[in-house]
């Protein structure tokens, strides 16, 4: 007995199908390659050991402004204070690391 041929409706539908499934295969390797990740999307990294303040000290900073005795930028500064002498990297020394470490990555695939 012969197959009767599909319903035009239903061809297309299938080729809508089977276009968006190939949309969807292909859009994550797409976005790994232009560098999408999406910790840099708002997540940010823990400070190294050394530049991270202790629980006690955390909460002790966060009761006192709670309860109203310090600001929230009065806070910070305390904790810039403890932090020691050794500042962060101004923006363009973190721009200049962000390009090593591409290019580091670039240089890696390629091996």
């Amino acid at each position: 007995m012969p197959i009767a041929p599909l319903p035009r409706n239903i061809c297309k539908t299938m080729r809508i199908l089977v276009f968006l499934l190939l949309c969807a295969f292909s859009l994550p390797p797409a976005l790994a390659q232009n560098g999408y990740h999406p910790h840099e999307a708002g997540q940010r990294l823990m400070p190294p050991p050394e530049r991270r303040m202790g629980w006690e000290e955390r909460q002790k900073l966060r009761e006192q402004v709670r309860s109203g005795q310090m600001t929230r930028e009065e806070a910070r500064e305390r904790w810039r204070q403890q932090r020691g002498s050794e500042p962060g990297r101004s923006p363009e020394q973190r721009e200049q690391l962000r390009r090593d470490v591409m290019d580091a990555n670039r240089d890696l695939e390629k091996r």
